[in-house]
């Protein structure tokens, strides 16, 4: 099975329960921090393409703030839940792969990719076929924007097994193959038990992913005709600058055309 075959697994498995098994997680917030970004660095417009958009909590949040949001994510069940969305009423919701998006993409201020959905491309041609599509889908003056996990989080998330138990359910998490030095590839595993009568259900999802150091995205962005403009780091959804992988969970990265 091909990594991308793996993450559609993943995510077509969890669609339904996507939002509440993430419910901790607050994308108005980081989406904030995004439309912060496009607001300093781009030019204003408001055409949206949201890459990678999952369930469509991140289409809806840009949404409220004024975009004019267009979606697409590589796994079906998880588009049609973003159909279904409150919120996202009027949004297109399309089925496409960062490496191949939906064709007729174009013309977009800005170009969105929130909550890391970059770090399953598992090489830098990988990147740079990304960013390539990403810069032909921009308009004059557009920014592309994307967050990425810092060696430092996956270390401190990954470096040892973890066990959540909340009673009639409990998460246990590792990496099959731990991060050792940057760009390197990460295989973790993440399985959910939930009490059923006398037994147990299990819901298990095994990603891949990779580390891109700043080095790495900065040549793949240069490859793909776009310039890095800015980086930010961030902690949960808190901004802190000056942007450092050991010490922040995230590097949020904003390029435009070179």
């Amino acid at each position: 099975m091909s990594h991308v075959e793996e993450t559609l697994a993943a995510y077509d498995g969890i669609a339904a329960r996507y939002d509440e098994l993430n419910a901790r997680m607050d994308t108005a917030a980081l989406v904030g921090r995004f439309a912060e970004a496009a607001d300093r660095h781009g030019s204003g417009g408001r055409r949206l393409l949201d890459a990678g958009c999952g369930t469509g909590r991140s289409s809806a949040a840009f949404k409220e703030r004024g975009f004019e949001v267009t979606g697409y994510d590589l796994s079906p069940e998880m588009v049609a839940v973003a159909r279904r969305r409150p919120g996202a009423e009027g949004i297109p919701f399309l089925v496409g792969s960062l490496l191949r998006p939906p064709p007729g993409l174009t013309g977009f201020d800005v170009v969105a990719g929130v909550d890391v959905p970059l770090t399953y491309l598992t090489d830098a041609e990988q990147l740079r076929q990304a960013l390539t599509a990403a810069r032909d889908q921009l308009a004059d003056g557009g920014v592309v924007l994307f967050d990425l996990n810092t060696i430092g989080y996956y270390r401190r998330t990954f470096g040892a097994p973890v066990v959540v138990d909340r009673g009639d359910r409990y998460v246990a998490w590792f990496a099959e193959s731990p991060l050792i030095e940057a760009d390197g590839v990460v295989v973790t595993q993440f399985d959910l038990f939930e009490r059923a009568g006398a037994g147990w259900d299990r819901l298990s999802m095994r990603h891949v992913q990779r580390h891109h150091s700043g080095r790495t995205v900065r040549r793949a962005a240069e490859q793909a005709g776009l310039r890095v403009v800015a980086t930010h780091g961030l902690v949960g959804t808190e901004v802190r600058d000056p942007a450092d992988e050991d010490a922040h969970d995230r590097v949020l990265y904003v390029a435009r055309t070179a």
